[in-house]
């Protein structure tokens, strides 16, 4: 953007100036302290040193002194059809009395308000669906322009041989497409680019030995299609063997850490080869397993949610175990089975950490994801974890910074828009009252969250 362009948008908008602050402005560089960020509009117009950014005479002025700036958290896996409880994963536990999954469908489609707000609530500006009902597709562009709702992009339900029937309600309200041929593949790729998706996705679970071969050439062949779209390819694979199957299909992006095993040169090499994005999701499978156990043992596991942001609905949900305990599976009401869970849990995710160590030393793009919506991976304040345990895996808390705003960002297709402070982008910004750069936890301490120049105080946002 020219100095020309830049004065005309200071003298037609209004303007806010945050004085006084630590920036940290996502792209790796120094931090720079007693900064100044002036935002005219909805975007940034100018970043840097007082006498680098003089405050425009007509600007309304925010002393930040003592606090961090950074750029809006962007979470790179989340699921606006799902709720962060059973009710929404009925293939994990089925209450259809107690919670019809219809009823739960409709209503997710007619108040996605309810998580745009809980992720601006919690820090994050920018989010990725990456798997949905053909409802989410039009998030993106209903969301774009509202500063009281993050940047959304939505692809649509996923393309699977492994097909959850318990996941569909009707020709509305589904969450996947088949691929039991080359022809049906095909279908249902056009039919994710017909009603306005922004990637391809395929959850491509190990297949059956026998069926091996058939389904890692139509992997490949979805990857063709997807690319004669236009349209990026997204796979769930957690096992390496079925990672590499996805990349060499083209994939640019692996929504899940390769959990059963290290991950080898090849990997590294196939990876590095597409300009791939890996997105551990660390946190997500051990929730899973928390709300299992919560219901079976009658405990109830209160939400990591240090700034009110999940919603009372989801919460009273997460303390009504009760109900929920006659209809577990016999094989889970020992509490043993919870125990060896847990174990298990814990032992992957040491694998997931070896591998995310890996990716990154070799030089692969990382993101931070949570796979919100699932259960108690909750809208919103599950970034928090995510991002520390990313720290925790061996990752610096300055590294993550980058990887939580900027790679987000990337991923998405959207860094010349967002991601980072610098001029001329959309003004998505977080005030902290902590260094991000020492501890991940920082962002626990969010005071403000600026999304398309509009400043939200964090207390505003909350829904408790």
């Amino acid at each position: 953007m020219t100095t020309l362009s830049l004065l005309a948008l200071l003298a037609a908008s209004q303007t806010t100036a945050l004085v006084g602050a630590t920036i940290v402005d996502g792209t790796g560089a120094p931090a720079m302290s007693q900064g100044v960020v002036v935002v005219a509009g909805d975007r940034i117009a100018c970043v840097g040193t007082a006498a680098q950014c003089p405050v425009p005479a007509n600007a309304a002025r925010v002393d930040v002194t003592g606090r961090w700036l950074t750029p809006g958290l962007v979470d790179a896996h989340v699921h606006y059809s799902q709720t962060g409880w059973i009710d929404g994963r009925p293939d994990g536990l089925s209450a259809p009395e107690l919670y019809p999954y219809g009823a739960a469908s409709r209503a997710l489609r007619a108040n996605p308000a309810r998580w745009h707000r809980s992720y601006l609530c919690s820090g994050i500006t920018a989010v990725y669906d990456v798997g949905g009902h053909p409802w989410t597709t039009g998030l993106g562009q209903a969301a774009e322009n509202d500063p009281q709702a993050p940047h959304v992009r939505a692809a649509g339900p996923l393309v699977t041989h492994a097909t959850r029937t318990a996941l569909r309600v009707d020709d509305e309200h589904y969450t996947f497409l088949p691929m039991e041929s080359d022809a049906e593949a095909g279908a249902s790729v056009a039919r994710l680019v017909a009603m306005g998706a922004q990637a391809v996705k395929v959850w491509y679970l190990a297949p059956q030995p026998a069926r091996r071969a058939e389904l890692d050439q139509r992997m490949l062949a979805i990857g063709v299609a997807a690319r004669a779209a236009g349209l990026p390819l997204i796979v769930h694979a957690t096992g390496l063997r079925e990672a590499k199957v996805a990349l060499r299909a083209g994939a640019t992006m692996l929504v899940h850490s390769v959990e059963d095993q290290p991950v080898d040169r090849e990997f590294l090499d196939l990876l590095l080869a597409n300009g791939a994005t890996y997105a551990p999701t660390l946190t997500v499978g051990g929730n899973w397993t928390r709300a299992l156990a919560s219901i079976a043992l009658n405990v109830v596991y209160q939400p990591d949610d240090p700034n009110g942001c999940v919603d009372r609905e989801t919460m009273a949900k997460l303390m009504n175990l009760a109900p929920l305990q006659p209809l577990l599976p016999e094989r889970l009401r020992n509490p043993e089975v919870h125990f060896r869970n847990l174990e298990n849990a814990g032992a992957e995710r040491a694998v997931m950490a070896a591998n995310l160590r890996q990716v990154q030393a070799a030089g692969g793009r990382v993101v931070a994801a949570t796979d919100a919506g699932n259960p108690l991976t909750l809208h919103g304040p599950s970034i928090y974890g995510e991002v520390e345990a990313m720290e925790r895996a061996g990752l610096p808390a300055a590294t993550v910074l980058v990887l939580a705003t900027r790679n987000g960002a990337e991923a998405m297709g959207r860094l010349a828009d967002f991601g980072t402070l610098e001029v001329g982008k959309i003004a998505d910004l977080l005030v902290l009252a902590e260094d991000p750069q020492r501890s991940t936890r920082a962002f626990r301490s969010l005071t403000h969250v600026m999304r398309a120049g509009q400043l939200h105080t964090q207390e505003s946002l909350r829904a408790r």
